[in-house]
């Protein structure tokens, strides 16, 4: 018995002595790693912005690539103020966690919180303007609260920490630098002087199942005008009623007037004359949304009302032209 209490008494003076000694340790822990990258500011931010993009460039990624497969364990939208995300990894180095975005201020700056059971964990992101492109700043920060082990482990942490925060941001500049250079958004607001008819086939589909859909609906609308003799002179268009898993997508073809439709799929829509915000996408249209987010970015600094889904209409064809560089693809908000 008096063995057991020596022991205990041991244990509790190394606690008292930890505790004392954390009282004059640091309650909270900073640190932040930067580099430059010769890439469009907008496309370096939307790596980090939109938290699916982490997987391209995250060391943590190297350790346990499966962990940004799942969708389920993003949030929807997976970009800006609100979005999170949930890992849950057997790689010890990896671990279990959350991180969501709190501040998401475009191009410029970007602040998560992030839980993995060490204190209050704020994760920081500066893009800042220089001369060869762009430099980017990570940072952390914890605040360790009155907890001595936290603190004594905060004396090792940057150690721990700055090799994944070097490897990321090294990562980051290698795949924000290879890929092709966003051309300049050029955003104007235009009035649409008539209205715009158009034979549609409205459906919702999967997102995973959108390769063959418009292809497949312009065929059978086409098909309709080929055997009525409707003459279209416009592009065709697509309308995004929603999208998230299940997309509602609306594929039209333009016609010069009101006519009657008499097909049970086929119907005939408008879109009536109306101001709007539009601007021309350049090239492929897995970039398109490069193209959303500069007009985007343009409504909200002209506090500008939308009063209906965008829709885009595809000044060239596929078909005819092979090179994506070449694509052109106009975009139109409908607005006040």
């Amino acid at each position: 018995m008096n063995y057991l209490k020596r022991i205990a008494l041991v244990l509790l003076f190394f606690v008292i002595i930890i505790v004392i000694i954390s009282m004059f340790l640091p309650s909270s822990f900073h640190m932040d790693r930067k580099i430059v990258i010769n890439a469009d500011k907008e496309q370096v931010f939307k790596q980090v912005n939109d938290l699916k993009n982490w997987k391209n460039w995250s060391p943590w990624a190297l350790k346990d690539p499966a962990i940004y497969d799942m969708n389920q364990a993003f949030s929807n939208p997976s970009f800006g103020e609100g979005a999170s995300f949930s890992w849950d990894s057997e790689n010890d180095e990896v671990g279990k966690g959350t991180i969501e975005i709190v501040i998401s201020t475009a191009n410029e700056y970007i602040e998560n919180d992030i839980d993995f059971g060490m204190g209050e964990i704020t994760g920081t992101w500066n893009l800042n303007d220089v001369e060869n492109g762009v430099e980017v700043v990570w940072g952390m920060d914890i605040d360790f609260g009155f907890n001595p082990f936290s603190k004594f482990y905060g004396l090792f942490m940057e150690d721990q920490v700055s090799p994944d925060y070097e490897s990321g941001l090294e990562r980051l500049k290698v795949f924000s630098e290879n890929l092709p250079k966003i051309k300049k958004v050029v955003v104007k607001k235009e009035k649409l002087e008539s209205d715009l008819w158009f034979l549609s086939i409205r459906d919702t589909v999967k997102q995973n199942e959108m390769n063959n859909v418009h292809g497949r609906f312009y065929a059978m609308i086409n098909q309709y005008m080929d055997k009525n003799e409707i003459v279209s002179d416009a592009s065709p268009m697509v309308i995004y009623h929603l999208w998230t898993d299940i997309v509602d997508i609306e594929t039209g073809i333009p016609i010069t007037d009101s006519i009657v439709v008499n097909d049970t799929l086929i119907r005939l829509k408008k879109i009536p004359q109306c101001n709007v915000v539009t601007a021309t996408h350049y090239g492929s249209y897995e970039r398109l949304p490069e193209t959303y987010f500069g007009i985007n970015e343009w409504m909200r600094k002209n506090k500008v009302v939308v009063t209906g889904p965008p829709w885009e209409s595809y000044v060239t064809d596929p078909a005819t032209e092979p090179n994506p560089d070449r694509w052109e693809t106009a975009i139109f908000f409908p607005i006040e």
